[in-house]
């Protein structure tokens, strides 16, 4: 097997993503080899009682060969319940939001061991499902402090490396439970699919890597009425995806298609998406919101909320300085108001503020974003 590569200084820490699996073990071997500075981090999901198993294997090694070890134990069923979330969601929410601060917290890059299967696995999952190009564009290799160096080889490659050292592994009951909608593409459809084609995995893999490619492609500036379906599929996915979706909620490819239809149109349209989201078109505008918060802290004797009848901005009613400021129709009764009672507005978070109070309007995005329909028309980001 060909040394893992990794876009990584030799000497600077590597924060390794271990469950005591054959594919993360073989990654941690493999690591240790090269002769890196590794920390280990491994998150039990609290699934059954003697889920602690492998953490406990794990921190002895470590402690043998003198590597931090980091583990950490969370009731992914009682969160899962909390967030309505599937229990494959939501573990994955949690271990990544735990291994991504601890990774960033030690200056280290963050790696997993995300193998062929995986890749292949996802690509079929997210197809059944209904996804974008995005989706079907699978597990990417490497991002700003993640690193998957092991897309390109198999699960059975990594268990004959483990088998070669000697290194026993722990199989995780649940990569064979049915209720987990991949465990059973890996236990049923992929087999059937390999009596067909035994390479299946490695095409579908292909695939995936072909339709990231093509998404860059599609990803290329662009005026918004001047791009095909697809284009504006990924745009629209991508400014979806800025607006920080709540966990679990899906883009809705349907939707993102009804919507560029309507861009051949100068009427005035809205829609309404998962997770509080809505869509604006209006003849000249596409807009993106989602319901906001308000804010917590205000000035003495000023309060924050949404807009009510008789408000004023300065010596002008506020309903007629909103078409002003261009706020779409749909986001006129979600945009924070700071106010001083019964109807001063101060300050108007996204749009407007006054100077007095400029230190109590949150820098944060007002969960709106807005787009031209051409490039020569002012374009706005709130």
């Amino acid at each position: 097997m060909p040394p893992i590569e990794l876009d990584w200084p030799l000497d600077a820490p590597v924060l390794v993503a271990c469950s005591g699996g054959s594919d993360s073990l073989a990654l941690l071997y493999l690591l240790r080899e090269q002769g890196r500075p590794l920390l280990v981090a491994h998150l039990d999901h609290a699934a059954r009682p003697d889920s602690h198993r492998p953490a406990d294997s794990l921190e002895r090694l470590c402690r043998d060969w003198g590597i931090p070890f980091y583990r950490r134990r969370l009731q992914v069923e009682r969160w899962a319940r909390r967030y309505g979330m599937s229990w494959e969601a939501m573990a994955r929410e949690l271990r990544y939001h735990w291994l991504s601060r601890l990774a960033r917290g030690r200056g280290a890059l963050l790696v997993t061991a995300h193998t062929l299967d995986d890749q292949a696995e996802t690509f079929l999952l997210r197809l059944v499902q209904g996804t974008t190009l995005s989706g079907l564009a699978g597990i990417q290799a490497r991002n700003s402090r993640l690193c998957r160096p092991l897309l390109g080889w198999t699960r059975r490659q990594l268990q004959a490396e483990l088998r070669a050292r000697g290194v026993e592994w722990f199989e995780d009951p649940g990569n064979q439970d049915p209720r987990f909608p991949r465990v059973r593409l890996r236990h049923e459809v992929l087999p059937l699919l390999e009596q067909l084609n035994s390479g299946v995995s490695r095409h579908l893999a292909q695939l995936a890597q072909d339709a990231f490619e093509l998404r860059e492609w599609l990803r290329q500036p662009m005026e918004l009425l001047d791009m095909g379906r697809l284009q504006f599929e990924e745009f629209f996915h991508d400014c979806w995806r800025e607006l920080k979706p709540p966990p679990g909620v899906r883009f809705q490819r349907r939707q993102a298609t009804e919507i560029y239809r309507a861009l051949s149109s100068s009427e005035w349209r809205t829609w309404n998406l998962p997770g509080d989201f809505w869509a604006e078109w209006d003849g000249r505008r596409l807009s993106l919101g989602r319901a906001r918060t308000l804010p917590t802290s205000a000035p003495p004797g000023c309060v924050w909320r949404f807009r009510q009848p008789g408000d004023r901005w300065q010596d002008r009613s506020l309903k007629k300085m909103l078409p002003v400021w261009r706020v779409p129709r749909r986001a006129r009764d979600q945009v924070p108001l700071l106010v001083r009672p019964p109807h001063q507005v101060l300050a108007v978070l996204g749009f407007a503020g006054e100077p007095e109070v400029a230190a109590w309007v949150p820098r944060e995005r007002s969960g709106l974003l807005i787009v031209e329909a051409r490039a020569g028309d002012e374009q706005a980001t709130d």
